[in-house]
């Protein structure tokens, strides 16, 4: 297995990822954390159900299936690792967008946070793209002209 301190990279931030955004949905869900409703105004979503599920099982899922797979040493490993960081950008864009208009997160801490997962997500696609060109891309892509006879 090649370019193992990327692989050890990977999993640190996805096993992170993953137990930070189960906790997070999780507490959302119970009401352990309860932000403001006001939050919501002008979005689809009446309470934080939604949104909570959303972060425990597609964001926490996406991120504790990539910390999972990436040691196997198959491409599927670096997929899901990328596809898990490109999850993870999206929620950060979408609680932005639809959250922040409002308000919701006019504390400075809210936004350091926002802006730390964010650029976890950019860093774990970052490094699956790399282990990806690196290590896989050959297997797919012709490297020479092929003639046809």
């Amino acid at each position: 297995m090649k370019h193992k301190p990327a692989r050890i990279a990977i999993f640190t931030l996805a096993l992170f990822g993953a137990l930070t955004a189960i906790a997070g949905g999780v507490c959302l869900l119970t009401g352990v954390i309860a932000p403001p409703l006001d939050s919501l105004l002008g979005t689809p979503f009446a309470d934080y159900t939604v949104p909570g599920l959303v972060l425990a099982i597609i964001v926490g899922g996406s991120m504790l299936l990539a910390a999972v797979t990436i040691f196997s040493g198959r491409e599927v490993g670096v997929l899901i690792s990328a596809c898990a960081g490109l999850v993870m950008i999206g929620f950060e864009i979408v609680e932005v967008v639809a959250i922040d208009r409002s308000g919701g997160s006019s504390l400075l801490f809210g936004l350091i946070l926002q802006a730390f997962y964010f650029l976890l997500g950019v860093a774990l696609f970052w490094l699956a793209a790399f282990l990806w060109m690196t290590e896989f891309r050959g297997h797919h892509l012709p490297t020479r002209h092929v003639s046809h006879i």
